[in-house]
């Protein structure tokens, strides 16, 4: 009988529950994904570690020390991307015609996620994978050049703006990908939003967020899979 029963999340905003709050500009974390919930119905204890604004790098340093304590939970979800794919893009706008990178470049995201399986199975951790939901160009352009960035400049270094769009969606496929490679249980977050005939009505206004509709769909797919666990 499997006594360790903590499930223990490792991401970003996403799964810490941070949305727009309606009418304003400010965020805040609600509870409509419903972990706890999810957590209750299987007689788990949830330990979520997800923090806004949070990379893979950053979750690998918060993984090791959570291991180097040698009492492991039973199933850790990871859950990044959002971040390491995203730009600085006040730099972007002030010097488009340079080379940026992402705040973590695909190779590193992708290397440190496989290391960040391969501690996790040395502690006999079960790892759990998740896909990125998809964001919106247009709102996520909007959003980042509503304090003055040039919206001109940005567009002149991206090419169009569905670039947004792809980059992130590269990190995405990764871990899809890297899930498949390691035999590793895929939360498909995106799917779920991808297959909506209309993305909008589930995202904030930033165009990256989830809003209270979109977590109520993170919470069908995390409750499928936990039904299947």
């Amino acid at each position: 009988m499997q006594t360790n029963r903590v499930i223990s999340i490792f991401g970003d905003s996403i799964l810490k529950g941070v949305r727009m709050l309606k009418g304003t500009t400010r965020y805040g974390t609600t509870d409509d994904i419903g972990l706890e919930a999810i957590a209750r119905e299987h007689d788990w204890v949830l330990d979520n570690r997800s923090r806004f604004g949070c990379t893979i790098t950053k979750g690998e340093m918060l993984l090791n020390r959570l291991l180097e304590k040698n009492d492991p939970p039973a199933a850790v979800l990871l859950e990044y991307g959002g971040n390491d794919a995203d730009f600085r893009w006040n730099e972007v706008a002030a010097r488009p015609f340079d080379e940026h990178l992402p705040n973590t470049p695909l190779p590193v995201f992708t290397e440190t996620m496989r290391r960040m399986v391969e501690s996790l199975r040395a502690h006999n951790v079960r790892p759990v994978l998740s896909t990125l939901p998809p964001i919106s160009s247009e709102r996520y352009l909007n959003w980042i050049t509503r304090d003055g960035l040039s919206k001109e400049s940005i567009l002149t270094w991206l090419g169009d703006e569905n670039a947004i769009y792809r980059y992130q969606e590269n990190y995405s496929r990764a871990i899809e990908r890297l899930a498949g490679e390691l035999s590793c249980t895929l939360v498909d977050l995106r799917s779920a939003f991808l297959e909506k005939r209309m993305l909008l009505p589930y995202l904030c206004e930033d165009g990256i967020h989830p809003n209270d509709a979109g977590q109520r769909l993170i919470h069908e797919v995390l409750a499928e899979v936990a039904a299947k666990a």
